[in-house]
């Protein structure tokens, strides 16, 4: 019997662990994208890009480097992105839990990965598409926030590419 609560332990010990770990990954790869996309909104001269810092709102400034506009293909668009991104992460969190919060959390980790592809195509990157979902996926975002970081240091005239996302 005492073998079974030396186990029992052991694997409560290593939850713990593996816990503090993973939420330790994901405040890593919080500070990592919100200090990218600070210094991206800084060298391209937008106004509040201390935005990027604050949860829900950093991504009314994703919409903002990408013009307010995310180009899915040459017909199809969605305009206003940096006000429907922000108001989709609040009705996520505000409904966690139920079905709206779910239906809100699929479309935002969606609309937010799409975001950053058209981003990175902004800056002509030959993997754009990869590399937002990296930046844009939970679970993978630890990858894609050092992506982003890497973009962020590139000059604000290299933006100048074509940022449809399926082109």
């Amino acid at each position: 019997m005492n073998w079974l609560w030396q186990d029992f332990h052991t694997a409560s010990w290593l939850t713990v662990v593996l816990t503090a770990l993973f939420y330790l990954i994901r405040v890593i790869a919080y500070l990592v994208t919100a200090f990218a996309l600070h210094r991206l909104s800084v060298r391209r001269r937008l106004l509040y890009p201390w935005l990027g810092w604050i949860p829900v709102i950093r991504y009314y400034l994703l919409g903002q480097l990408l013009g307010q506009k995310l180009q899915l293909t040459r017909q199809l668009h969605i305009v206003r992105i940096g006000y429907i991104l922000p108001f989709l992460a609040a009705f996520m969190v505000l409904l966690s839990g139920t079905l709206a919060g779910n239906i809100a959390m699929l479309l935002t980790v969606l609309l937010s990965s799409l975001c950053y592809c058209s981003l990175f195509r902004q800056h002509r990157e030959q993997r754009a598409l990869l590399y937002g979902l990296m930046a844009g996926l939970p679970f993978l975002e630890i990858i894609g926030c050092f992506l982003l970081l890497h973009l962020s240091r590139q000059d604000a005239s290299d933006a100048q590419g074509d940022a449809t996302v399926f082109q």
